[in-house]
Formats: structure tokens, C-alpha cells, sequence
């Protein structure tokens, strides 16, 4: 397990690597935001509005484990033909033990299967060094291959950290296993 791992090994190494007197002051991940935009489908779609919400809160439970949010318009915006109150996105935040339970399952599964994967570049890292990462497909995680699943929906994963510097967050995220290209 990531978790025991990380607290028993990772976070001892990073606070020598790191030149950190506290322990406690060792770059930690926090949370982890799964989320699945279902705007441009419930708009082209509105009679299927429930028939998509339903496949994407049941693909994102099978991927973290736990039930999905649905969050709606705050506001109309006639360009894009959203009305106030329309479903426009799914999404579940993951904390502590699940959070690296989904960063293992990541590392291991996702991340080998994307096609032409080459590493985690910069531009996939904001100034802070928090993880952004999104996929076209969200068949590439092995527990949503299934019959309920027909729509192809793309997902979007930030991955936030206790730290504030860029550097020590690459460390972090290579320690943790994450194959960053600089």
C-alpha cells in the first residue's frame, strides 16, 4: 500500500532530500479532484439529460469508489445554449487513504495504457507544483469497461499539495512514482 509506504518510508527520505528540520513540513498530496464534463452532452442531448448523468456518475464511482456530485449552472450563457440549473459537470474529491489508493492505481494501470505516454510535462504542473492531468477517454481505467458505459466521456484529475514550491513537489511526485519529464 501507497499509503503506509509513504508515511513510514517517502516522507523520511523527502525531509533528508529536502533539507526539512520538521517532519510535518514534508510536501504531502491533500486531495485529488476527479471530474467529468457532461455540459456539451446534456445541451446536445436534452432528452437523454438523465441517461448521461447516470452513465457518468456510474463511471466516476467505479473509478474512485465512492458517490459522485452534480454540479450544475450557476448562471445562463445563451452562447453555449446553458440555461441556469443545468447539469454541466460530475465530480468526486478523494481524500487520504482513497486519495493514494486512486494515485497507485494511477501510477500502475492508467498511466502504461494512454496512448503515445511519454511522462508528465511541465506544462502539466501549475506554479505550485500541483498535478493536472486529463484524458479524451475515460476507457483507459480498467474498471469502467463495461456494457452501462456507451458515451465516451473524457476526465480531468487535479491533484493537489501541502507544499508552495514547485521544487519540492516534483520531488515529491517522483518519489511517489510519477514519470515527470523537465
Amino acid at each position: 500500500m501507497l499509503y503506509e509506504e509513504f508515511n513510514k518510508k517517502i516522507r523520511k527520505e523527502l525531509k533528508e532530500e529536502l533539507g526539512i528540520n520538521n517532519l510535518l513540513d514534508v510536501p504531502i498530496p491533500l486531495k485529488a479532484v476527479l471530474n467529468i464534463g457532461i455540459g456539451k452532452m446534456v445541451v446536445n442531448n436534452p432528452e437523454n439529460k438523465d441517461k448521461i448523468i447516470e452513465e457518468a456518475s456510474y463511471a466516476l464511482s467505479m473509478i474512485s469508489g465512492q458517490k459522485t456530485k452534480i454540479v450544475s449552472a450557476r448562471k445562463s450563457v445563451s452562447g453555449f445554449k446553458l440555461r441556469k440549473g443545468m447539469p454541466v459537470a460530475v465530480l468526486v474529491t478523494l481524500r487520504k487513504k482513497r486519495l493514494f489508493d486512486f494515485i497507485e492505481r494511477l501510477i500502475t494501470y492508467v498511466l502504461p495504457r494512454a496512448r503515445d505516454f511519454k511522462g508528465i510535462m511541465k506544462n502539466n504542473l501549475d506554479k505550485n507544483g500541483n498535478l493536472n492531468i486529463s484524458f479524451r477517454d475515460i476507457n483507459i481505467f480498467p474498471e469502467t469497461v463495461s456494457d452501462k458505459i456507451k458515451n465516451n466521456f473524457g476526465i480531468q484529475i487535479n491533484i493537489v499539495s501541502s507544499a508552495k514550491n514547485l521544487n519540492y513537489n516534483i520531488k515529491m511526485w517522483e518519489k511517489l512514482g510519477f514519470p515527470i519529464k523537465i
